[in-house]
């Protein structure tokens, strides 16, 4: 049995391997192998070279999951469900015909048209649990197996081997079957790792056999990549072999790992023809301490350590020696470069909608705009060199706002530079772009060394301010949305803008909409939100967007809709101590994929108990990807849905999440309570640890907003006494602890299923005023306390009379969930803080979300 694992990162552990798992998975990659084979043909219509095409931009898609992967897979839409799927679809289309227009809503207009075409092959994506496996298996294998090498992933170095093929021929013709050789040159290594390129083989040649059975219209080009990939390890001087050794020593990092084998027991096994079976006789233990050891030798000599001093204590990684080596390398001429596309001012131009429609496509428009629109610019200009095109595996990573794009330095700087010069009609947004050399001949840059080239070129951005004044009222009426610019056209009642006007017209089928109208299978069960928006607010329901989410299920309804805001801790400070850029690549593809792999868990579960309640979460995911999540939820689920959402998300991630929540009434300006969420998360980390944290806070008739928020915060979360800090309002909760509140509230049985006989009983009135008792109930023995505290707040009796008030009230009372809650709390007690007024406004949630 081969002894192997991956390196996580920044949780710093070994996952190993199950060998018994992934030596089942070869028939599996076969026939989707094969199935995207088949679909490539179709839409060719048995054009080999055009199915050939497309064939290598489809199955990097196995390798880029994360991105076309939704957080909820569906079964059908009639609309394009999020950015990336937007670019699936144009790395297709762009073998068939060229994009007539480049104006934005054009675009828009025309990969939508595309989608009913490509819709069979976009379910099978995003709906296979094969796909899901081999992508797992792929993220989770080393691409080389030694400690010291272990922290790189195969996906990784597959997309690299292929974006090298390509990279490396400079002013060369598209030849996509050498992509789609580096793409699979190395998947034995899943199965077999001791006779990887024969396991290679033999998948290719069952595909092969599938391929001719079916009669399916690539055989000849089939053929050349199996003969590719079976002599990618001879002497054999060809591109492949090229791409695949220069991917290998850029992930390697052989010099620095060479250094210092004598400091683990098995560095004999490095140059032993036999090192699978010497480096297994040391077992898993010391297989991990190597593993360790070597990395951070690794991080020593890359990383400028007394940048992250402070940080040390959270990541063992950093906890190590820094060595300062020059290293003189010749390096020629740039091969291709790496192009930084960042969306400057992201939360001002999401925030700038009011509306929750307007704001959700807002939202979408920024993933668009940095990574698809970007990606098109530059492949239509390289299409009109004539010869290439950008392999989809050249968008590296595209989350958050900005996206890194490799180009071939077939285009110049300048060119690449000019077009994105001109703003962005009609939209007002000029992206800002930095552009360094990546990929040379014999060498990759790593992920600081290009970093650092483009931190030293943020100045650029500083030149223009892009912020925006009203200089004249003039004689026009402004903008009933934004209120900044002249209103040109009504819409919907309102006076708008162009740009509002664009994105008011673009939202009407994009984001809100098209989730509502995405038939959903979590793990089995179809859920269709569309049937309950129908229903409960008729067809209308896009304009009540908000109540619908809430959970109404009727026009004068009450319940109030929570905004839930999480980011992972110390996420710059983990992407920046990455050592090569395929590290960087796995730990955000990791995050990504873990992170919406936690919400289908969690979804999926919630839908197994109340279809209803999954529904509105499901319309309410503004943006759900990379370390930034933004849901708005139903009030009476929001504390438990994101409590089992992040702790998941810690296991399928290795970071940690500071989570922000609060309820707000449907009608409450969403914009307000965008930048309330915002600051209520920031306020939520827990500083002196690196542990998942949840805030709430609940406004029932005060506007919620940024500053309200702080003073709240201030007023109530710190009052001074002889020196110390005593309080009420912890803010920062660990997440361990709510979910101790939630088993008491549920008294131990799941969770989901108690929230959903709340939020059922509505067939009568009696049934919602019984469901209403039991939400009270809940939280009345901490009003009780509540109301005491507030009468002392701000003298020198508040904190001791009133931790006086809970002990007395607990011996005093015979109702048992009166004295677990107030023993539960009073255990809370630390560093003269009680989290009293979280737990009250955790409970506060449930009850404003029954109405």
């Amino acid at each position: 049995m081969v002894l192997r694992g991956k390196l996580l990162l920044p949780d710093f552990k070994v996952s190993f391997v199950d060998e018994n798992k992934v030596s089942n998975l070869e028939g599996k990659i076969v026939d989707v192998l094969f199935q995207l084979a088949s679909f490539s043909c179709e839409i060719a219509d048995n054009d080999e070279k055009k199915a050939i095409d497309i064939y290598a931009d489809v199955l990097s898609f196995l390798y880029k999951m994360p991105m076309l992967f939704s957080y909820s897979p569906y079964t059908s839409s009639n609309y394009v469900f999020n950015a990336f799927e937007y670019f699936f679809i144009y790395v297709i289309f762009r073998h068939l015909e060229d994009i007539s227009s480049l104006k934005l809503e054009d675009v828009f207009k025309q990969l939508e048209s595309k989608r009913k075409e490509y819709d069979k092959l976009i379910t099978y994506i995003v709906t296979s649990s094969d796909i899901r496996e081999i992508y797992e298996a792929l993220l989770y294998t080393p691409a080389d197996t030694r400690p010291g090498y272990n922290f790189t992933s195969l996906v990784s170095h597959l997309q690299l081997s292929s974006l090298l093929t390509w990279a490396l021929q400079p002013e060369s013709v598209d030849l996509n079957y050498l992509r789609i050789a580096g793409l699979l040159h190395d998947i034995g290594k899943l199965i077999n790792p001791k006779h990887h390129v024969t396991a290679s083989s033999e998948i290719l040649k069952k595909l092969i056999e599938s391929a001719d059975k079916a009669g399916l219209c690539m055989g000849e080009s089939l053929d050349k990549i199996k003969d590719l990939v079976e002599k990618h390890h001879t002497r054999a001087e060809n591109v492949l072999n090229m791409a695949d050794r220069l991917a290998a020593s850029a992930d390697r990092l052989s010099g620095i790992v060479n250094r210092y084998l004598k400091e683990i027991p098995m560095g004999e096994c490095y140059n032993d023809a036999n090192s699978y079976d010497c480096i297994e006789k040391y077992g898993k233990e010391k297989y991990e301490e190597a593993s360790k050891t070597l990395f951070k030798r690794i991080v020593g000599e890359t990383l400028e350590l007394s940048r992250f001093t402070k940080d040390s204590k959270f990541f063992e990684f950093l906890n190590t020696q820094e060595v300062k080596r020059s290293e003189e390398r010749k390096l020629g001429s740039p091969k291709a470069y790496l192009v930084y596309i960042d969306f400057p001012g992201i939360q001002k131009f999401i925030t700038s909608f009011p509306n929750l429609r307007d704001m959700s496509f807002a939202s979408t428009l920024v993933d668009f705009l940095t990574s698809v629109y970007a990606f098109i610019l530059i492949d239509t200009e390289f299409k009109n060199l004539g010869k290439s095109r950008i392999p989809a595996e050249a968008l590296l990573s595209g989350y958050g706002g900005h996206s890194y794009i490799v180009v071939r330095s077939d285009l110049g700087k300048d060119q690449i530079k000019k077009l994105f010069e001109n703003v962005i009609e009609p939209i007002d947004v000029k992206l800002d772009v930095k552009i360094v050399d990546f990929i040379y001949e014999d060498y990759v840059k790593n992920f600081n060394e290009v970093w650092a080239e483009i931190s030293s070129q943020q100045y650029e951005k500083y030149l223009i301010n892009f912020d925006e004044q009203i200089y004249s009222l003039g004689l026009h009426e402004v903008c009933t949305s934004c209120g900044i610019r002249p209103a040109i056209d009504r819409s919907e009642d309102d006076l708008l803008c162009e740009r509002c006007k664009f994105v008011r017209e673009l939202s009407k089928q994009r984001g809100f909409v098209a989730r509502v109208n995405a038939n959903y299978l979590l793990d089995g069960t179809p859920v269709r939100p569309l049937e309950y928006a129908q229903k409960y607010l008729g067809e209308d329901y896009p304009v009540k967007a908000m109540e619908f989410i809430a959970g109404y299920k009727k026009k004068e309804d009450n319940k109030y809709v929570a905004l839930i805001k999480a980011d992972g801790n110390r996420a710059g400070v983990i992407f920046m101590t990455s050592v090569t850029f395929s590290d960087y690549i796995d730990r955000s593809f990791r995050l990504d994929y873990g992170i919406k792999k936690s919400f289908y868990e969690t979804i999926s579960e919630l839908a197994r108990v109340n279809k209803d309640l999954a529904s509105r979460v499901l319309s309410g995911v503004l943006y759900l990807g990379g370390d930034d999540v933004m849901i708005l939820a139903p009030s009476v689920v929001s504390i438990p849905l994101a409590t089992k959402l992040f702790e998941r998300a810690e296991k399928n991630t290795g970071f940690t999440f500071k989570v922000g929540v609060i309820s707000v009434k449907p009608d409450h300006p969403v914009q307000f309570a965008y930048h309330a969420v915002n600051e209520l998360m920031e306020r939520s980390k827990i500083e002196d640890a690196n542990k998942s944290s949840i805030s709430c806070l609940v406004f029932s008739s005060t506007l919620a907003s940024e500053g309200v928020i702080k003073t709240e915060l201030s007023k109530y979360s710190a009052i001074p006494s002889n020196g110390n800090k005593k309080s009420f309002l912890l803010v920062s909760n660990d997440l361990d602890e709510v979910k101790e509140l939630l088993d008491l509230i549920s008294n131990k049985q799941d969770v989901f299923s108690f929230i959903s006989q709340l939020y059922d009983k509505d067939a009568t009135k009696e049934a919602r005023e019984e469901a209403r008792k039991e939400a009270r109930d809940l939280i009345r023995p901490l009003e009780d306390v509540v109301s005491y505290a507030d009468t002392l707040y701000g003298t020198d009796r508040y904190f001791y009379e009133t931790v006086a008030y809970m002990v007395r009230k607990r011996f005093r009372s015979d109702d048992e969930y009166t004295k677990r809650l107030l023993t539960l709390l009073l255990s809370k007690i630390n560093k003269n803080v009680i989290p009293l007024y979280d737990f009250y406004f955790m409970l506060k949630t449930i009850r404003v979300g029954i109405g």
